[in-house]
């Protein structure tokens, strides 16, 4: 209760001259660039909230926003961005990223060959040195997500291995794999290939990619990820031991994963996969957010997709943009709050503008994804230019606390931005 009453002051500050303010946590500087965010709310202190970004970035603050530090990651086992933050039950956080295991960059055979988990105990001040997950690989990796169980303090992750990355020969494979750790993150299970049918290796809509693992409340593991434009599911209910014989399609991907956005070049929309373990009515809900080109290149959406029922069978899709057609919406990110089952989407928008200005949205829904109701929250648009990855976004929520953060373009320079905003205000929000 203390933590609430202490961020609705600190939000009665922020608002003061706008409806949702934005503040700007960091700015590129020299090589250092922060995009593709990632942001987590500490559950153990909700004044805490970390955000890992560019290649080996954090930034961090514990007073709810007001004051924010920035750090650099480093460890033994190289940093190479891609960052997934996630929180244990005990307050325990983790920066889930890519390897550089021989420091010497993207033309070294250590770059990218594994993922690296390094933990915080101390809010996100200072990080152990990191342990290897699938490490020392003539593969490589990428494109990892993250999940917890917080009943039994186990991490899960999933990602991408390529047999070579990027590459067009043929017969080069990508496939899902699979790893957990019951250790706080210090040593990890031997991988596992999870899906049957591989993709190739371009890192394009043919490429398997997109893995997002979801922990129900009993433990049982849920995976999506998306291949040649089908979006596949799988799960275990041994704690990763077993998995469905096979591969089961559940949604089409119009267009796949990649995405030519005017003035953003290429753009990345790999699905995203939620599970609500509050005590609400939709506890279990399993929740598919994804972005598609269905409606057309020139009408990018986004859509989620829900299954009650563990995945056995899911609800025909929802587009969560509720805008008039012809406008691109894209790069959203999905958290649900697991103190009473809301569930937030953030995404990038043109819906008001007829040229490349873009602002951030954010969607929510209390009725369990059955309807969604659209906020702008970004106080100004931005124009981009095709600098690459910082069209992504990131979301968390905790007991009414929503934390979006993303990039925007300023004079040529790459700032990432958030808002943090309680779920009072959306509903003020006539």
């Amino acid at each position: 209760m203390k933590y609430r009453i202490i961020l609705l002051l600190i939000l009665s500050t922020l608002f003061a001259e706008a409806q949702f303010k934005n503040k700007r946590i960091a700015e590129e500087n020299g090589s250092s660039r922060p995009g593709d965010p990632s942001v987590i709310i500490n559950h153990h202190d909700p004044n805490n909230i970390i955000v890992g970004a560019g290649k080996d970035m954090v930034i961090s603050t514990t007073d709810g926003g007001i004051t924010w530090m920035e750090s650099t990651l480093v460890s033994p086992l190289g940093v190479a961005g891609n960052a997934w933050m996630i929180v244990d039950a005990k307050g325990r956080i983790y920066d889930f990223h890519l390897s550089d295991s021989e420091g010497k960059g993207p033309d070294s055979q250590g770059w990218h060959d594994g993922i690296v988990c390094q933990r915080s105990d101390d809010f996100g001040k200072t990080w152990t040195e990191g342990s290897s997950i699938g490490g020392n690989s003539t593969n490589k990796s990428d494109k990892q997500g993250v999940a917890v169980n917080s009943r039994k303090q186990v991490l899960y992750t999933t990602w991408t291995q390529f047999d070579q990355y990027p590459s067009q020969e043929p017969g080069c494979q990508s496939n899902i794999v699979f790893s957990s750790a019951s250790n706080t993150g210090n040593r990890w299970d031997k991988p596992l290939i999870i899906n049957k049918t591989p993709g190739d290796c371009s890192n394009g809509k043919g490429s398997a990619v997109g893995a997002t693992p979801a922990i129900g409340v009993g433990g049982r593991i849920f995976v999506t990820w998306t291949n040649q434009g089908v979006i596949y599911f799988d799960r275990s209910y041994d704690d990763g031991k077993t998995w469905l014989t096979n591969d089961l399609p559940i949604a089409k991907q119009e267009g796949g994963w990649v995405h030519h956005i005017p003035g953003f070049g290429t753009t990345h929309n790999t699905p995203m996969l939620m599970i609500d373990n509050s005590a609400s009515r939709y506890h279990g809900m399993l929740f598919l957010l994804f972005a598609d080109q269905r409606s057309g290149i020139e009408d990018t959406d986004i859509w989620l997709h829900r299954s009650s029922h563990s995945g056995d069978s899911w609800a025909p899709a929802l587009r969560v943009n509720n805008d008039e057609p012809g406008k691109h919406q894209f790069s959203p990110s999905i958290a649900v709050d697991q103190t009473n089952g809301y569930v937030y989407i953030v995404y990038l928008d043109r819906r008001a503008y007829e040229d490349m200005q873009t602002d951030v949205y954010l969607s929510y829904s209390v009725d369990g994804g059955g309807t969604f109701r659209d906020i702008k929250i970004s106080e100004a648009p931005f124009i981009p230019s095709e600098t690459g990855f910082f069209e992504h976004t990131a979301i968390s929520a905790h007991n009414g606390v929503i934390a979006p953060v993303w990039s925007r373009l300023e004079d040529g320079k790459i700032s990432l931005w958030t808002s943090i905003i309680m779920h009072d205000q959306l509903r003020a929000v006539k």
